[in-house]
């Protein structure tokens, strides 16, 4: 669900303190929008900007070549690995109410047959599954996206059975690598110490008690979810609309801009609603060096000049996602791309706090 985004996550570092004011007005984040999406061929985006100013909602660009149909603000994302706070958020609601640990083994949790013939799965921790330090093998390489189709959705049997036998890439906590396996095996650790299913967790834990009406995990195409990306590998203009990609745990989450804004604003503002899930989130990091760290989900990026920045990227077929939330001002960006460029989401946003 997330290939790895080094432009999105390094950009920060060299961000000037005098960013953390106010965001660019209107017309220079549209021309800034339209020079990215001339830059890349790209058919659209949605971007949201929260600073003392307000919140404002621009949309640039077409939903769907064939037919030029505009993108509404309130328009449904597929924001790939962004999802994985939301699935985080729910591990940690498990946590805080004592139904789980971070401690916990992965294979004292699920089925044995979930874990036989997984490299790690029989050691590692619910930490080390958050943080990206379980050495498992990541099931989304470029021989996986050669078989993402319109009929199987990412499933735990088929990506887990995919890795089965693979070589672990480091012993349990002795590491990093992201590894989008890590979730999979979240979602059936919250599945089987709650027994219910992970949609029926994130409607009850992060959807219903946010109101999130344009929130939606793992839900058929259609409906709000109007935006046709396009691209994939030799085929930059094939529309991907129809491609079950955005699909599951580590990646399911299909949200609008402003739910999401709004989801950010609970976790991590220091009054907001879900406040108890961000601070678990941030009580543990990982150091990756440069200011840069992995918390108990999200990616966390501190800059010596007055940045301190939770977030997260995604992409997938014909997508791209980047959303961040800054601790010190509650400032969001997010940017949603109908192509797969994280670079360019993140230039995009380093344009924005220039």
């Amino acid at each position: 669900m997330t290939r790895l985004l080094p432009i999105a996550i390094l950009f920060l570092l060299l961000v000037p303190v005098e960013a953390l004011g106010a965001l660019p007005d209107t017309p220079t984040i549209e021309a800034e929008i339209d020079a990215i999406l001339e830059e890349g061929d790209v058919a659209g985006a949605v971007v949201l900007v929260q600073d003392p100013e307000g919140r404002r909602i621009i949309t640039r660009g077409v939903a769907n070549r064939q037919t030029g149909a505009p993108i509404p603000e309130g328009a449904q994302l597929r924001i790939a690995s962004v999802g994985k706070i939301h699935t985080a958020a729910v591990i940690h609601s498990l946590i805080a109410e004592g139904l789980l640990s971070l401690d916990d083994r992965l294979s004292d949790r699920v089925a044995p047959h979930w874990v036989d013939g997984i490299a790690n799965a029989q050691t590692v921790s619910v930490r080390q599954l958050l943080t990206h330090t379980s050495g498992i093998p990541d099931y989304y390489d470029d021989v996986w996206f050669q078989t993402v189709n319109t009929v199987q959705g990412n499933t735990p049997q088929r990506t887990l059975g995919y890795i089965h036998g693979r070589p672990a890439e480091f012993p349990p906590g002795e590491g990093y690598g992201y590894s989008n396996s890590n979730y999979q095996y979240l979602a059936l650790i919250a599945e089987a110490v709650t027994g219910q299913d992970f949609d029926a967790l994130m409607q009850a834990r992060i959807i219903s008690p946010l109101n999130l009406e344009a929130t939606s995990y793992n839900q058929a195409l259609g409906g709000g979810d109007l935006i046709h990306g396009s691209g994939a590998p030799g085929e930059p203009e094939l529309d991907v609309y129809d491609l079950i990609e955005n699909h599951g745990p580590d990646g399911g989450v299909f949200t609008s801009a402003s739910d999401l804004a709004n989801t950010l604003s609970a976790l991590f503002s220091p009054e907001g609603e879900l406040s108890e899930l961000g601070r678990l989130m941030l009580s543990e990091e990982i150091d990756r060096g440069d200011g840069r760290s992995r918390a108990l989900g999200p990616m966390r990026i501190r800059d010596p000049r007055g940045l301190d920045v939770v977030m997260h990227g995604g992409s997938i077929a014909g997508y791209a996602s980047l959303a961040l939330y800054e601790l010190n001002t509650g400032m969001i960006i997010i940017v949603h791309l109908s192509a797969d460029r994280p670079d360019l989401a993140g230039q995009l946003v380093r344009r924005l706090l220039q």
